[in-house]
């Protein structure tokens, strides 16, 4: 019996705990007091339009790539925006730009970041993809999404603070890339040359997460995502060989079979374990403290109790929510014979891994081998980009989030890790406070035209990207 009211005991205790957690699991809005801006919107508008008719598209085959269209977006850089012009210093490596505004000192620079060129269109857009066409609420184009937003609020704002006299306490550098979306080799340019010159930014801020609705259950308000890291990405060949011939007489193995063995034993194989990195934990305890479940907010508020369920809540939702947590293994390509009636002497396997934080590509390549567990096919990395550090949450992170602040009343700001690439990703070499944050509130109907058909933007966002870069950049 007192067994029984000891367990008892302890049960009442622990409620008890549980319960003065949640109620202490909880968060206030940090809405800052707003000061309106009065910035020409027309012209905002106007110089966002002109970029989206731009057609920047990115192909892998160089031939195709309208090379004019590029000397003239970097041409409309050089030639409406007079202040930056006026005191910059200018300079184009790779297909990218570089802007150099110098402030009163040199030792903790800002960098701007974002991307021209954009992917290619398809024959079913119901308006013209490079018309930038407006109705009262909408800009449409490709591009408008992914990202000419944050190139014109970054040049936008920098050239308002210019003509207002602005002195910036430290330089400020605008980085713009032309092959973001077939690799982003002019990044890698532009970092050695910061590399070079011993300049190691403060911060930097590039595309990324965006505002959002319906992020989290129980949490009504909107939810600003933040990118303080990225998974990284490997792209895998699974190669075997065997004897051709002709299809009429098969062998009981072949290099198909023998591949075909190798996917299956990887898609049953528990190889990539659920785990909470620091970016998702930093990103839950921002945002769950809002929820009005109470049930949520008790789980999240006692994670030292609750994280085995938080992880199989994840591994049930799926999406994102899942790869969040985990490295993720995707078979994307495959090649054999090119005729039915043939046997190939060689067969191929395309996998794409996104790498979660602390799961480094020589580990995961390691563990394919392991359970493949076959010396008779080859397993070769073709392109590697390892898991971003992680940045810091400091000052720097605090001058992002009260810009967004003021900028977007009523909204949660939190951290989240990308599940996505970017060309930032470079920038993690040379700088502690590497951010991806597109400042744009956007649907889910939205998000699901980037990279697809009728790519859109609100008029209200092209305003407000503005305003947020210009409070962003008063801090420095």
């Amino acid at each position: 019996m007192y067994y029984l009211y000891g367990v008892l005991g302890v049960l009442v205790v622990l409620i008890i705990v549980l319960v003065i957690r949640t109620l202490m699991f909880k968060l206030d809005f940090k809405n800052e007091a707003i000061q309106d801006i009065k910035i020409d919107e027309k012209k905002v508008l106007a110089r966002f339009v002109k970029k989206i008719k731009y057609p920047t598209i990115s192909y892998d085959d160089s031939s195709k790539i309208n090379q004019q269209a590029f000397k003239d977006f970097k041409a409309h850089l050089r030639n409406d925006y007079p202040e930056i012009n006026k005191v910059a210093e200018y300079q184009e490596i790779g297909t990218g730009v570089l802007f150099r505004i110098k402030g009163e000192s040199s030792d903790n620079p800002i960098v701007l970041m974002s991307h021209f060129d954009v992917v290619p269109v398809s024959n079913n857009w119901t308006k013209d993809p490079f018309g930038a066409e407006m109705d009262e609420t909408y800009v449409y184009g490709r591009g408008t999404l992914d990202t000419k937003l944050t190139i014109n609020a970054a040049m936008e704002s920098v050239e308002y603070l210019l003509t207002q006299g602005k002195i910036f306490k430290q330089d400020i550098y605008l980085s713009f890339g032309g092959d973001e979306e077939i690799g982003g080799k002019s990044q890698i340019a532009i970092t050695s040359y910061f590399k070079e010159k011993h300049i190691r930014p403060y911060l930097v801020l590039d595309e990324g997460g965006a505002i959002v609705s319906n992020m989290f259950p129980g949490v009504k308000e909107k939810v600003a995502a933040v990118g303080i890291a990225e998974k990284g990405f490997l792209n895998l060949e699974l190669k075997a060989g065997s004897k051709g011939g002709h299809a009429s007489t098969p062998p009981k193995e072949t290099a198909v079979t023998v591949l075909a063995d190798a996917v299956n034993k990887l898609n049953r194989s528990k190889l990539f374990k659920m785990k909470m990195t620091y970016p998702v934990r930093a990103m839950f305890d921002h945002i769950t403290p809002h929820s009005k479940n109470f049930i949520i907010r008790m789980i999240f508020a006692n994670m030292w109790l609750f994280k085995p369920l938080v992880n199989v809540i994840a591994k049930l939702s799926g999406g994102q929510l899942k790869a969040m947590f985990k490295t993720t293994l995707a078979f994307t390509i495959s090649e054999g014979s090119k005729a039915y009636n043939v046997l190939p002497n060689e067969a191929k396997i395309g996998i794409n891994i996104r790498l979660r934080p602390d799961e480094p590509s020589e580990v995961i390549i390691n563990r394919i081998k392991k359970i493949i567990n076959n010396d008779d096919i080859t397993v070769t990395p073709i392109l590697v980009s390892e898991p971003s550090p992680v940045s810091f949450m400091d000052e720097g992170y605090d001058a992002v989030e009260k810009a967004i602040n003021e900028t977007f009343q009523n909204t949660i700001v939190a951290p989240y890790l990308m599940v996505a690439t970017t060309d930032s990703r470079y920038y993690h070499e040379i700088s502690d406070r590497v951010y991806k944050f597109s400042p744009m509130d956007v649907s889910s109907d939205d998000l699901s035209r980037m990279h697809a058909d009728d790519e859109r933007m609100s008029n209200e966002n092209v305003i407000n990207s503005v305003k947020f870069y210009i409070r962003l950049l008063n801090r420095f």
